[in-house]
């Protein structure tokens, strides 16, 4: 598929999330780990926002690649690049609940949260392709095929 069409799905998946926050309202969580809100107690009282999360999670988790995608080859690359983000926003999300600090709302956050574990599966892939890809080299198969997924 063309990259135009991911960037409407982004943006959808988004605005989409935007719609289920204003419909549930706002949202005030006391937890010390962004990672408790999928108890089944939590999930019951809130659908409407775990879909509002579930939502804005996938647009981060598909727009991080998309981005990346931009740069050619360099798995490697990409797959430290993804590590990193998604380190970052998990560690976003849990320094955000354990100090009580509201910078974003508490579904930005959540989002944030299962956004970098969700980030983990693109980078690890990268990651798998480059080896790949320099073993091929390094055994002497300089065919230059891509098989990127």
């Amino acid at each position: 598929m063309k990259k135009e069409y991911f960037i409407f799905v982004i943006l959808g998946l988004v605005i989409f999330g935007y719609v289920l926050d204003s419909i549930s309202g706002p949202v005030f969580l006391i937890m010390r780990n962004p990672f408790l809100f999928l108890s089944s107690d939590i999930l019951s009282i809130y659908p409407l926002t775990a879909v509002s999360i579930g939502a804005k999670t996938l647009a981060i988790i598909v727009a991080a690649p998309l981005a990346l995608s931009l740069i050619n080859r360099q798995y490697i690359l990409k797959s430290v690049v993804l590590f990193v983000l998604a380190a970052v926003l998990v560690l976003y999300a849990v320094q955000q609940f354990a100090t009580g600090l509201r910078t974003t709302s508490v579904q930005w956050t959540l989002a944030f949260a299962f956004a970098g574990v969700g980030l983990l599966i693109p980078s690890v892939s990268y990651l798998l392709i480059g080896l790949l890809k320099r073993t091929k080299k390094v055994l002497g198969d300089d065919s230059d095929q891509d098989f990127t997924p």
